[in-house]
Parts: C-alpha cells; sequence; structure tokens
C-alpha cells in the first residue's frame, strides 16, 4: 500500500548556530509513558480494523525503553484482507490525525497540536530495524493560520537506513520558511520510507525521549522578507511570492528523482506567480528559478 504523506517541503538554507537553549517541552507525552485505547495519549496512530482485518502498527514498548518505562514501537504490517488480498500498511505515529483509503491506496497526515515557540531543532531517540533495504522518516512541521489558509512555516525530516539496534540519539535541524510564531505543529514517524517506495513488511522503528531545542537562527541569505516564500491555494496550489522582484527565468519543476516534469513561463514584473499542478501526481517536488540578480533559487512544495 502505497501512502503519501501530508509533508509540506522547503529549500532556503539556514545556518543554526552552537549556543542552544531549552525551553518548556511542548510536546506532548514526549516520553510515550502515558498510553490510552492503545494509542500514546496526545498522538494519533494508524492503529485500525480494516474489513474486519485489525492492524496494530503501533504498539507500548516496555521491554527495552531509552527512558521511564516505555517507549512507542512502529511497525510496517501485512494482513491478507477477505476479498482485497495482501494489504502492507507501514507504522505511522503522529500528532496530527491520520486519513486513510484503503480501496485507492492512499493516505495523508493532516493537523497537530498547538505551539506558540519557534524551535529550532526536534532531538530524540531511536532504534531500527529495517526489512529488506528499507528506511524510516522522522519529520517535524510547523504551519500557522493566515485568516483564509494555512501557511506552511518550517519543516524538517530525515531519512534514516541501515541497522540500528541499540539507542541512538537523532537530531532534526528545522529550516524555516518564514520566521514567525507557529501556532500549529505536527511531528511524524513513519517505519516505511514512503517518499521512494511502497512499505516493506517487518520494519521496526521505536522511538523515545524526545525535545525540542531552541536557540539564535541566523539567515544565510540577507533579509528573510525579501526571500521568497511559497504558500498554497484553496485549490492547494503552490503560490511563489517574490519579495526581492520578478524571477529572471522560467521557473522548472522538477521530482524527487530530479526529473524535470514540468516548465511554467514567467512574465516581466510578476511578484507572485500561482503554479497549476492539477496534473502531477502527488508527491513532493522542486521549483527552480532564478531571481532578479540572476541568483538561482530551489523552493520544495507538495502535490496534495
Amino acid at each position: 500500500m502505497r501512502i503519501i504523506p501530508v509533508l509540506a517541503a522547503i529549500a532556503l538554507t539556514f545556518l543554526f548556530l552552537t549556543q542552544h537553549v531549552f525551553a518548556q517541552n511542548p510536546i506532548p507525552n514526549p516520553d510515550f509513558e502515558d498510553w490510552s485505547g492503545g494509542e500514546p495519549t496526545g498522538w494519533n496512530t494508524i492503529n485500525q480494523s480494516v474489513f474486519g482485518t485489525s492492524f496494530v502498527c503501533v504498539t507500548r514498548d516496555l521491554s527495552n525503553p531509552q527512558h521511564g518505562t516505555s517507549c512507542a514501537k512502529i511497525e510496517t504490517v501485512t494482513h491478507n484482507i477477505f476479498l482485497v488480498g495482501p494489504v502492507t500498511m507501514p507504522g505511522i505515529l503522529s500528532l496530527g490525525e491520520i486519513t486513510l483509503d484503503v480501496i485507492n491506496q492512499t493516505g495523508t497526515v493532516s493537523g497537530g497540536v498547538p505551539i506558540t515557540t519557534q524551535p529550532n531543532q526536534l532531538r530524540g531517540w531511536f532504534r531500527y530495524l529495517p526489512s529488506n533495504g528499507d528506511s524510516c522518516i522522522l519529520g517535524i512541521g510547523l504551519s500557522r493560520w493566515n485568516g483564509v489558509g494555512r501557511d506552511t512555516l518550517a519543516l524538517a525530516y530525515k531519512v534514516i537506513g541501515g541497522q540500528t539496534p541499540d539507542w541512538t540519539e537523532f537530531s532534526v535541524p528545522i529550516e524555516y520558511l518564514i520566521w514567525t510564531m507557529p501556532d500549529t505543529m505536527n511531528i511524524m514517524f513513519f517505519s516505511s520510507n514512503l517518499l521512494n517506495g511502497s512499505p516493506v513488511s517487518g520494519s521496526e522503528l521505536w522511538i523515545d525521549n524526545l525535545m525540542l531545542e531552541y536557540g539564535p537562527v541566523a539567515v544565510q541569505n540577507a533579509g528573510m522578507n525579501e526571500a521568497p516564500s511559497i504558500r498554497y491555494s484553496t485549490d492547494g496550489f503552490p503560490i511563489i511570492t517574490l519579495n526581492n522582484g520578478a524571477v529572471t527565468s522560467e521557473i522548472s519543476v522538477f521530482n524527487l528523482n530530479g526529473i524535470l516534469v514540468k516548465n511554467f513561463p514567467t512574465s516581466p514584473g510578476l511578484r507572485e506567480i500561482i503554479l497549476n499542478t492539477s496534473d502531477l501526481a502527488s508527491g513532493i517536488y522542486l521549483a527552480r528559478f532564478k531571481n532578479k540578480t540572476g541568483s538561482p533559487v530551489s523552493l520544495k512544495f507538495v502535490r496534495y
């Protein structure tokens, strides 16, 4: 089963300084000590019954936590469903809502929990035992309601492969597109790499002891207010805003494999460009162009 996660992406480069400050942890139940109804309190899982077949992909592990008495185990599971056949369900743990369509083999992860701080890094501990070359995804996204729609302020995710049988600390630096206060945070963990293909049954991921890290952030490009930004229309199309001047070249869109999939012509003087991506498949893409100074610009976006 192929599920496209909602991971809105950005490509502005930030320099994270070495000075860090730890504030109150806004992650609910960050060490997975509290569970209710088979799920960690404050979190959502993909656990569900499909046509009478129970898929339990996220469980409480009391045998070997990194901290405290328990941790979260996330596993990719395959079961045979009557009249459907074998269905492989990736393990997903998220602060947002998980929606799954088994018949069409699609799904989304959206929403999250309130946040009133601006972290610059997600940290925690993990163990991973992939099956047949699989890899896992650790991710965080920050957004804010603008009165009409939701702006993606920041995103970070890390893809990790290979055997990691012992508890290992991970860090995911957060890249900000818009440096403003978010109102919603979503943290997501996937036991299989859904960005590059189908989930692999048997892959196991353990997560424990999460925290957010804070500290000063310096922007390599001069003037955040002048940096190109990306948001989404009510139809889900990406809108590129060019605060520092019009583009001097057409906008080229590439998929994650680096293949050119579409070009968008531009006109002199444009400060905002809507990319009609209705003919593109769901996934993450990269928009490339040059600004008025001739400097190359790359912005990632999601086709839902």
